[in-house]
């Protein structure tokens, strides 16, 4: 009688023993690890002066065709213009880019600095992004977001413009920098690396000019809009 318990036991704990060794079919592939993966990136930002202080700028995931990131973290002002490091976990496949870009209330992109696709399915558990350096006084994100969104292009196109002075994308450049100002031949509109040379400044600090349409009131809704244009002509007005 013993041996026939000793038999019966010895046999329940060599099938426990088969099932605890083949967990394959108990736990499938798909279903290991924490499903997703990291992002991660370092960026190093120039002139930090002009760093975003009206738009939430963020380091964010992106799918295909969506204007709203998947995740993302708010990317703060270094300190000391240390580099910043920021990351992102558990991304899907369903993210196929990252982007650093500045965004409205509804945390869609107005400006993008930095972009770059990723491919989650071929990571293993982290994607790690070069070092970035980001220039944050580019003549890009004057026109996009002063000229185009203030409508300044409105009134400035066309075959003259308004003042004689055209700021659309093809033309602002070019008709600002190193250009003598028809309203005040004593200046130019805009002389690099000289913010008091600059008549493109006195239009939209001073609404006492005498001209048929304050331009203060459309530009300077922002504190960021007149430290852009500071900063970018200190630097010598790059493109």
């Amino acid at each position: 009688m013993i041996k026939f318990l000793l038999k019966i036991a010895g046999c329940f704990w060599g099938a426990m023993f088969l099932f605890s060794c083949d967990s394959g079919d108990i736990y499938p592939k798909e279903y290991e690890g924490n499903g997703g993966i990291t992002v991660a990136a370092t960026f190093v930002f120039d002139n930090t002066d002009a760093f975003p202080n009206d738009y939430p700028l963020i380091f964010g995931a992106f799918g295909n065709k969506q204007s709203i990131p998947l995740a993302s973290v708010r990317v703060m002002k270094p300190k000391n213009n240390e580099p910043v490091k920021v990351s992102i976990d558990n991304l899907t496949p369903d993210a196929t880019s990252i982007m650093l870009c500045l965004t409205n209330l509804g945390r869609q992109p107005v400006f993008t600095l930095f972009e770059e696709d990723i491919n989650v399915d071929a990571a293993r558990d982290s994607i790690i992004i070069p070092e970035a350096q980001i220039c944050l006084v580019s003549y890009e994100r004057i026109q996009r977001l002063i000229f185009e969104q203030y409508t300044c292009v409105s009134c400035h196109q066309g075959t003259t413009g308004a003042g004689n002075l055209l700021l659309t994308e093809d033309k602002s450049y070019n008709e600002l920098v190193n250009k003598v100002s028809s309203k005040n031949p004593a200046k130019n509109r805009v002389t690099p690396y000289n913010i008091y040379n600059s008549f493109l400044l006195d239009i939209l600090e001073d609404d006492n000019l005498g001209m048929t349409q304050p331009h203060k009131a459309f530009v300077t809704r922002n504190d960021d809009d007149i430290v852009i244009i500071k900063e970018w002509i200190k630097n010598g007005c790059v493109r």
